[in-house]
């Protein structure tokens, strides 16, 4: 993971979290919510202290432990990430529209639909948003390892059988 999304991602952790959380505790949600991947004590720990002599977040001591939370600047960072994610989410927007008219509704539909599933994964249950969150990691790493032929026709199958469970949940079919 790139940096600065890392940073985004403690200081998005650090803010859903009910009280302050150490550097280890950081290290094992971001494992179990990506499901695969898990930083270093050399990249968490460095970066903290970056964010916390930024302004972005404080520390407490807690039997020889320290203790991360939110400062004010934090949540106004977090903000300013919240607001431009929705600025691109509006380009998208902007942009299928333009597809529309160049390439026909048909590709302007399709990429709608596209978004339209983003954004209704915030009405799902956090579990569920959660599993799908993992399960686009898992592909991504997947498409950039770039597997064998043997090992694409496994994926393939693994896939093909996921679809054919998922398909009793779908409804109108």
């Amino acid at each position: 993971m790139r940096r600065g999304f890392l940073r985004f991602y403690v200081l998005k952790l650090i803010s859903k979290s009910e009280s302050a959380v150490s550097g280890y505790t950081l290290m094992k949600r971001i494992e179990e919510e990506t499901g695969f991947w898990r930083p270093s004590p050399g990249s968490i720990y460095p970066l903290l202290g970056a964010l916390e002599e930024g302004g972005f977040i404080e520390h407490r001591k807690e039997n020889d432990k320290k203790l991360y939370s939110l400062t004010i600047a934090g949540e106004e960072a977090l903000d300013r990430v919240q607001q431009a994610k929705e600025e691109a989410m509006r380009g998208v927007r902007q942009s299928i529209h333009v597809f529309g008219e160049l390439f026909g509704e048909e590709m302007s539909d399709d990429l709608a639909r596209l978004t339209e599933a983003g954004r209704s994964v915030q009405s799902i249950t956090p579990q569920l948003a959660h599993s799908l969150e993992r399960l686009r990691l898992v592909l991504h790493t997947i498409l950039m390892q770039r597997p064998s032929a043997a090992e694409a026709e496994g994926i393939r199958k693994t896939i093909d059988h996921a679809i054919e469970e998922l398909k009793e949940y779908v409804k109108g079919d």
